[in-house]
């Protein structure tokens, strides 16, 4: 068995793990990575109408992204996910390809290959077993904590079992159900665990003080004269904010715009049973004022003590670009960022320098800009937690900086007695075989 990257080795974007076996391909998500002028595919991946089956963690674009790249090049086999994964895959590729036309960046695929993915996908349920149609892998889905319909997957090939963790949280949200991999116990031995490293070098602050902060935040911008800017990810992130929002005097005006409108619907909706707080966030949904019309947001953006909620979070695409545009030259107003900021990207760029990039021009922020660390991946004690558990043979480092990565090597190989793995980071393109 060999596992190839071609993506979201020594970084964070453009997941994309390839497993050879018995001559048989399967890939582990399709992402794409966000950069300033367009967009990242997977690298070095060829003859993709080859590909036996696609195993889709996550309907986050950096792990969805490229699947219309691949139906361009001729994608024949199943892609296997969640149905709530599907239903908010659907939305983010339609999204994201009007999104690139507007911006007049050319995409990899028509819109004819968007639509063709909804043809491949074949939905599964969590905690129960399935097997490819070419019967050589049999596969679990495991609630990942991360986002609505998110899964950890276990996969037994040439009987060894490979966990993908994919993106985890394995500490409850105001809107997740927690990972259980700190603690699950399997009936057989893992042999290959790949885990995300988002956060392999630092602690996640206490949920309380974070919340508390946010809210604090908010209303100092708000009797400060001015209005605040929450750009965040559209899928998980947005609604819960918005449950926090909740805390907010009922008097300060809320406006939630991009694809978070349509998405947070389809989550208070959803049957899902690890989805939270479901009936505040149809309260809340039914308490914001909607932006329908893209014509009223340079009026929203310029008005004095209000808060507005959009996409996307790291400030590359969607409404919030706009409104930043605008926003950053108040000296009253706040941007409050509350996830990852990616290298190369505005929220990066605002936070650490104060510098806002569009229409290939620079803007100096003179807004008050804050981070607050609501993080849905797990954290450096809980990667700890769940390697120690789970004592794979072997254990794949990715999806992260190349600091946090190595801080979890150099950590796991200071204690070889709680974690007796052999622990490689790959590099894009590296062929490793088990």
């Amino acid at each position: 068995m060999k596992i190839i990257f071609h993506g979201a080795a020594q970084e964070v974007g453009k997941s994309c793990i390839e497993i050879i076996s018995q001559g048989k391909r399967y890939l582990l998500d399709a992402g794409v990575k966000f950069i300033h002028g367009g967009v990242e595919y997977p690298k070095y991946l060829d003859k993709v109408s080859e590909l036996n089956a696609i195993f889709l963690s996550h309907a986050h674009m950096d792990h969805c992204g490229a699947l219309p790249m691949l139906e361009h090049k001729r994608l024949k086999c199943p892609i296997y996910c969640t149905k709530m994964t599907w239903d908010i895959t659907n939305i983010l590729l339609e999204d994201g390809f009007h999104l690139e036309k507007l911006r007049s960046i050319h995409p990899a695929y028509s819109a004819r290959d968007v639509r063709a993915v909804k043809d491949d996908i074949n939905l599964v349920r969590y905690s129960k077993w399935y097997e490819t149609k070419d019967r050589k892998v049999k596969f679990q889905y495991i609630n990942a904590g991360h986002i609505p319909g998110s899964a950890s997957i276990l996969l037994e090939i040439e009987g060894k079992r490979v966990l993908y963790a994919a993106d985890i949280n394995t500490q409850e949200t105001l809107l997740m159900e927690p990972s259980l991999l700190e603690k699950l116990e399997f009936d057989k031995p893992i042999d290959v665990l790949i885990t995300e490293n988002t956060y392999g070098n630092r602690l996640h602050p206490d949920k309380a003080d974070v919340q508390e902060g946010f809210i604090k935040s908010i209303m100092s911008g708000i009797e400060g004269g001015g209005s605040v800017l929450l750009p965040v990810f559209g899928v998980g992130r947005s609604q819960e904010i918005l449950i926090l929002l909740e805390k907010l005097p009922k008097n300060i005006p809320i406006y939630l715009d991009g694809a978070a409108r349509v998405l947070t619907k389809l989550m208070y909706q959803s049957s899902d049973n690890y989805i939270l707080n479901k009936d505040i966030l149809e309260d809340m949904f039914k308490r914001v004022h909607l932006v329908k019309h893209p014509a009223e947001r340079a009026k929203i953006a310029k008005q004095k003590g209000v808060v507005i909620l959009t996409t996307s979070g790291m400030l590359q695409g969607g409404p919030s670009v706009g409104y930043a545009e605008t926003m950053i030259h108040d000296k009253n107003n706040f941007i409050i960022l509350s996830g990852f900021q990616a290298h190369g990207t505005n929220g990066r760029s605002i936070f650490e320098d104060h510098v806002f990039y569009n229409h290939h021009q620079r803007f100096k922020v003179l807004a008050h800009v804050r981070k607050f660390d609501f993080s849905a991946h797990i954290g450096q004690d809980g990667i700890r937690k769940v390697m120690k558990n789970l004592k794979a043979k072997h254990v794949l480092l990715q999806h992260g900086d190349i600091d946090a990565l190595e801080a979890v090597k150099q950590w796991s190989d200071r204690h070889t007695d709680e974690v007796p793995s052999n622990v490689i980071i790959p590099r894009i393109g590296e062929e490793l075989e088990f």
